[in-house]
């Protein structure tokens, strides 16, 4: 069950953060060559932005007296929301919410509770281990308890926080995705965007995590406009597995009619003078404090999914 929720994070909340100001906007085709265009204010001028490469040379330990924690997240959800929150101008975002449970996030660099608003997908992670790549990423976004919803939330300096998990190409299909994925043909067309679909998938937020003892954080943004730089980052370490098949089906999903999109990640922004920290409260076979170690498991990664994507060619 742990890639499910990767495949839940392809269904957005209800709420668009991606949306704005009424402006359309998108990401290029990178199978044609196409530049990554300009999406204006913050967005090209912000210094906090998201997503980055997360260097672990440029790395700092970090020891937080309360470890990150999930509330609830063993509980187990009966039913979600799904919804394309697609436009026309070359995004599409598939993702889940409406979780019917408490679901809060608390300790490690967060100073408030923060509840579970919504999970949403990337094919092609939008971070980087590295300079490293990997071919999918989800995002749990959470709101700051003090504030009444996401909307404000997104006004707020410590409004959001996002974790963040890695999925890795693999030769083993990933069980739990493929559960999720016979829901897409109600969602991905084009004539469903924006339409909000109710859907029984027995699940908990545990058995889609990672242990919350190892990951990367920093302070950033969103990865869709408006860009607001209210977000604390925390990427896990951990890393899940993802057949290329299961990612193609994903690429289904229609911005326009007839008309999908190959990859929906933002490029890599500055780092600038931020502060990168490691948080590795224990060590696995996927995550230690020796940066060359690390290093050589992604890049074993990135040479599997090369292989993948040859056998699939």
């Amino acid at each position: 069950m742990c890639a499910v929720i990767f495949l839940l994070s392809a269904f957005l909340s209800l709420v668009d953060l991606s949306k704005a100001d009424g402006v359309h906007w998108g990401y290029p085709d990178l199978n044609t060559n196409q530049e990554f265009p300009n999406w204006g204010g913050l967005c090209d001028t912000g210094k906090l932005q998201s997503p980055i490469n997360l260097s672990l040379r440029r790395a700092v330990k970090g020891i937080y007296e309360v470890p990150l924690q999930g509330i609830n997240y063993g509980e187990t959800i009966n039913a979600l929301t799904l919804v394309n929150n697609g436009h026309s101008g070359k995004m599409s975002r598939l993702q889940i919410s409406n979780f019917g449970i408490d679901l809060r996030l608390k300790g490690g660099p967060l100073a408030s509770d923060y509840i579970l608003e919504q999970i949403h997908f990337h094919w092609w992670s939008e971070h980087t281990i590295d300079s490293v790549r990997y071919p999918f990423e989800a995002h749990l976004v959470h709101r700051n308890a003090k504030y009444e919803n996401i909307t404000a939330a997104a006004q707020k300096k410590d409004g959001i926080a996002v974790v963040a998990i890695l999925f890795h190409a693999s030769l083993q299909r990933n069980e739990a995705i493929d559960e999720i994925l016979e829901y897409l043909p109600k969602v991905n067309k084009y004539e469903h965007i924006k339409k909000p679909i109710r859907v029984n998938v027995v699940f908990e937020v545990d058995d889609l995590l990672p242990e919350l003892d190892n990951y990367l954080t920093y302070n950033g943004s969103l990865t869709t406009p408006s860009c607001s730089e209210v977000v604390t980052w925390l990427v896990m370490a951990e890393t899940y597995p993802i057949t290329i098949d299961q990612i193609e089906a994903f690429k289904a999903v229609e911005f326009e009619s007839g008309r999908t999109l190959n990859n929906n990640f933002r490029f890599v922004q500055n780092l600038n003078d931020r502060a990168l920290i490691i948080v590795a409260n224990k060590k696995t076979d996927d995550f230690t404090n020796n940066s060359s170690s690390r290093l050589q498991y992604t890049a074993v990664n990135a040479i599997l999914f090369v292989l993948i994507v040859k056998l699939f060619l």
